[in-house]
C-alpha cells in the first residue's frame, strides 16, 4: 500500500474528506425520497444504491459536468462510445455503462416484468435517447436500479453478503466492470485508484472507491 493510501486508510473516510462528505450527504438528503420512489419501483434498496454512487457524488463537479455534455454529446450520437464516452451526472454514468446494462436487461426475464425496453440499435436516435436519458436525473436511477437489479440476478451470492461486502462487491462492479466475477471484485475492491482531482497530479490521494462506499453504508443518514 502507497503511502497516501495508508494515511488515506488511518482514519474513517468520511472525517478525511470531511468538507466534501458534507456536502454530498446533503445532496444526496435534499433527493433521497425522490430517488428512492424510483430505486422502489425497481425493488431496489436505496440505501444500497446511494452508497454505491456516495463516491461519485463526492468527486461531482457540475461545470465539468455542463461542460463534458456539451463537447461530446453530438460526437456520442455520431459515433458511438469509439467517439466519446464520458461522464454525466451526479452519478456520473458513461454511455459505456448504460449500454452495458441495456443489453443485460434486455436480455434478462425482468424486462418484461417490470415492462422498461430499451432500443439497442446502432444508431443515432438509439443514441441520441440514451444521451437524453443519462441526461436526466430520474433516468440515472433507472440505470443505477437496474444495475444492482442485474448484479444479484447474476451473482445471487452477493445479495446474501453481509451488508459491508455487499456494498464493496456492487460499488467495485459499478466502479471498474459491470461484468467482472466475484473473485475480481473482491481483489479489486482493496485497490486504491479512486481520487476527487479533476486532474490527477503528483500529490493527488487515492482511495478504494468500495471502502468509500462501504463507509456511506455504516454512515447513512438522511434528512426528512
Amino acid at each position: 500500500m502507497s503511502g497516501m493510501a495508508a494515511a488515506a486508510s488511518a482514519q474513517s473516510y468520511r472525517h478525511q474528506l470531511e468538507e466534501e462528505w458534507k456536502k454530498a450527504e446533503d445532496m444526496v438528503s435534499s433527493c433521497h425520497e425522490a430517488w428512492e420512489e424510483i430505486f422502489s419501483s425497481l425493488d431496489a434498496d436505496s440505501r444500497v444504491c446511494e452508497a454505491i454512487v456516495f463516491p461519485e457524488i463526492l468527486r461531482w463537479s457540475k461545470l465539468k459536468d455542463i461542460f463534458e455534455q456539451a463537447a461530446l454529446r453530438d460526437r456520442y450520437v455520431r459515433e458511438g462510445t469509439a467517439g466519446a464516452d464520458f461522464s454525466i451526472g451526479y452519478f456520473q454514468m458513461k454511455p459505456s455503462f448504460a449500454e452495458k446494462v441495456e443489453k443485460a436487461w434486455m436480455k434478462s426475464p425482468l424486462r418484461h416484468e417490470y415492462g422498461l425496453f430499451f432500443d439497442l440499435q446502432d444508431t443515432d436516435e438509439a443514441r441520441r435517447q440514451r444521451i437524453a436519458r443519462l441526461s436526466d436525473e430520474k433516468w440515472q436511477c433507472v440505470y443505477l436500479a437496474v444495475f444492482v437489479r442485474l448484479i444479484h440476478e447474476r451473482e445471487p451470492s452477493i445479495a446474501e453478503m453481509p451488508e459491508d461486502e455487499q456494498i464493496s462487491m456492487l460499488a467495485t462492479a459499478y466502479n471498474r466492470d459491470f461484468h467482472a466475477p466475484v473473485d475480481s471484485l473482491r481483489r479489486w475492491a482493496r485497490v486504491p485508484t479512486f481520487h476527487l482531482d479533476i486532474l490527477p497530479s503528483k500529490s493527488t490521494q487515492y482511495y478504494p472507491y468500495a471502502a468509500i462506499a462501504a463507509e456511506r453504508i455504516r454512515t447513512y443518514k438522511f434528512k426528512h
